[in-house]
């Protein structure tokens, strides 16, 4: 089965809903990582009053929602549980929540640009913080089994889970049909990153998204600055992250988080997601392993139904 290549519709928050569909149809895309905002696209109380139409809407035109990105806490319990709702009720099967922030995220402040973190402030020391995720973690593993939906965890640079390591050892014990892990080499690499090929072996279980974006790191005049770069243009190597993906199992879907697409002109918007589009096609082609053949030696690259265990 051929990966899915879907649009984080976070990337084109200056446009319209409306607009966001012509986009994402226009560039090819099989559909879209839905940002849930009440600044942008659809609100909380939009996707309750209406989120079956918006997904009949979505049908109609050939797109799907295969996941509801969001900015809520994991525990945020009386959200949380709305959420599941919508998605039970609208048949999308997954849900982005956020963890913790990790105490002052300091890389933050070596961002060329003010970036913010998808997460919350916990204030509690590390050992009690991450004692409290997993109890949380816990309970929500036997809500995501009930309510049929599955929960997202993206590894995400400022929070808890910012490694292959902390994202093993928080996930490790759960159920991968109800919890599972969106993987982001780009933010990863913000933070410094553990070796791909033993990380995603750790995580292969639970690995159920990836996003595509990328980042370099430059000195400056004043020491060392991030910054977002093209998908396929920065330090990471996707080819060589296709072709391990592939050959530990994974053929799921693919999300562009591409912030560098132009977000005031409708049309540069379009050229630049067709761009990405082929060239992101392109490499999954070339490097993907045939699901019937799994070789075991890196080729030379080019540089661009589980029983729930509940207690």
């Amino acid at each position: 089965m051929a990966p899915r290549l879907n649009v984080c519709t976070s990337i084109l928050s200056r446009f319209t809903f409306p607009d966001v569909i012509d986009i994402v149809l226009a560039s090819g895309y099989s559909g879209i990582e839905l940002r849930v905002s009440d600044d942008y696209h659809k609100s909380f109380k939009q996707l309750e009053n209406r989120g079956k139409f918006s997904k009949r809407q979505m049908e109609k035109v050939g797109l799907e929602i295969p996941i509801l990105n969001t900015y809520i806490p994991i525990n945020e319990e009386e959200k949380v549980d709305r959420l599941l709702n919508i998605c039970q009720k609208s048949q999308i099967p997954k849900v982005r929540l956020v963890l913790p922030r990790s105490c002052q995220a300091s890389v933050a402040k070596l961002a060329k640009t003010k970036e913010i973190i998808p997460s919350y402030d916990a204030k509690k020391t590390p050992d009690i913080l991450i004692k409290s995720v997993q109890e949380t973690l816990r309970i929500l593993e036997l809500k995501a089994y009930k309510a049929g939906v599955k929960i997202l965890l993206e590894l995400h640079w400022g929070t808890v889970m910012s490694s292959f390591s902390s994202a093993y050892f928080l996930t490790q014990d759960l159920n991968p049909n109800c919890i599972g892990i969106t993987f982001d080499p780009a933010n990863m690499i913000v933070e410094g990153k553990e070796d791909w090929e033993f990380g995603l072996q750790l995580i292969s279980s639970h690995l159920d998204n990836v996003h595509v974006k990328n980042v370099r790191w430059q000195p400056t005049h004043q020491g060392w600055e991030w910054d977002w770069s093209p998908a396929i243009k920065g330090m990471v190597n996707w080819g060589e992250l296709i072709f391990l993906l592939s050959q530990n199992g994974y053929y799921g879907d693919y999300s562009i988080e591409d912030f560098l697409v132009p977000n005031d002109n409708k049309e540069q918007a379009i050229t630049y997601l067709k761009w990405l589009n082929a060239e992101f096609s392109e490499l999954l082609d070339y490097f993907s392993v045939p699901e019937i053949s799994k070789p075991q030696v890196l080729p030379s690259l080019m540089n661009s139904d589980l029983a729930p265990q509940l207690i």
